[in-house]
């Protein structure tokens, strides 16, 4: 079978990145193995001093930079949905001034799965590691351009951290950073997310943060209708409880926006995309879930964390919920 192809242009720190989380499950489920997802590593920050950013006046002053930083991001989360923590938010400082560290962390396990044998679900912890680097940084306020603290993080997937410490520093690592820059560069990339699009022999190139609609429209024009969500309109898609219920199983925790983007539920107009009744039959849904005990809820940042009850806890996440317990 032909897949489509996404790469994505990201960097880990990028809040419009973190704004795409809720794209990237939504076409893991709903397209069921028809697209794979892959990230390239933009390095948007090499050094806060030298930095700029005249909008939002970013760059140069390390505590002008945070507070504006955080600034935008908070408005920002309220078009994309995805949470950010505003309290103990301190980025930068003068021993941490970049966001390469990110990047290469990613890079290297990245790397990790390029050399074992079963790739493809290397791929896909390189992927939820990477989504940890993102969620520590935005919801959690860490110092993640701290190789500690990525290396802490990493153990949470299951890294040896000791040896992915080591891995963060190594040329091949900073080789395979280098060629994601050529990359980012070759396509002349104007800003994070972007999206090349590729099936078979042909691409499109959607630049800057989109919507789940915009891209499965350009999915579905590049392949001529050949690759479509599974079973358009199927019980698997409805917007029902059955289906909520177990797509919160799916991935054990989510944010509202999440389950919204996957069911294509319509969000009411002026309501920021942060809460549960922002979205037409999320509200009576979760209330549903909530009193059969399925699921339960709790405040995170400027949102609400969704939990499966049921789920069984995997290793990955006790292990976070032992490392969230050590801060």
């Amino acid at each position: 079978m032909s897949t489509v192809k996404i790469t994505v242009f990201a960097d880990p720190v990028c809040t419009w990145c973190w704004g795409s989380s809720p794209i990237f499950r939504a076409l893991e489920y709903r397209y069921n193995g028809q697209v794979s997802i892959n990230f390239i590593m933009s390095g948007i920050i090499e050094d806060i001093l030298t930095y700029s950013n005249r909008r939002l006046d970013i760059g140069g002053d390390i505590e002008l930079s945070n507070r504006n930083i955080m600034k935008a991001w908070l408005e920002a989360s309220t078009t994309h949905g995805m949470p950010v923590q505003e309290h103990k938010f301190h980025l930068f400082s003068k021993e941490r001034r970049s966001t390469i560290p990110q990047n290469l962390a990613y890079i290297a396990a990245r790397l990790y799965a390029t050399k074992s044998k079963d790739s493809d679900k290397e791929m896909q912890r390189a992927a939820r590691f990477l989504r940890r680097i993102q969620e520590a940084t935005a919801l959690e306020a860490m110092h993640t351009n701290d190789s500690k603290i990525l290396s802490d993080l990493s153990a949470v997937e299951g890294y040896d951290p000791v040896s992915f410490r080591q891995m963060l520093h190594s040329r091949e690592v900073q080789r395979a950073y280098e060629e994601d820059k050529a990359m980012y560069n070759r396509y002349n990339i104007q800003g994070t997310p972007s999206y090349l699009i590729e099936y078979k022999k042909q691409e499109v190139l959607l630049q800057g943060f989109t919507s789940y609609e915009t891209i499965e429209r350009n999915i579905t024009q590049l392949t001529y209708g050949r690759v479509e969500p599974k079973a358009e309109g199927s019980k698997r898609l409805e917007c029902n409880k059955e289906n909520i219920r177990d797509y919160i199983n799916r991935y054990s925790s989510l944010f509202p926006v999440e389950i919204a983007t996957a069911f294509k539920m319509e969000r009411i107009s002026g309501k920021s995309a942060l809460n549960i009744e922002s979205f037409h039959n999320l509200p009576d849904i979760i209330e549903e879930l909530i009193k059969e005990r399925e699921i339960h809820i709790t405040p995170a940042a400027n949102s609400f964390k969704i939990f499966a009850t049921k789920a069984k806890e995997s290793s990955t996440q006790k292990r976070e919920r032992e490392f969230a317990e050590t801060f």
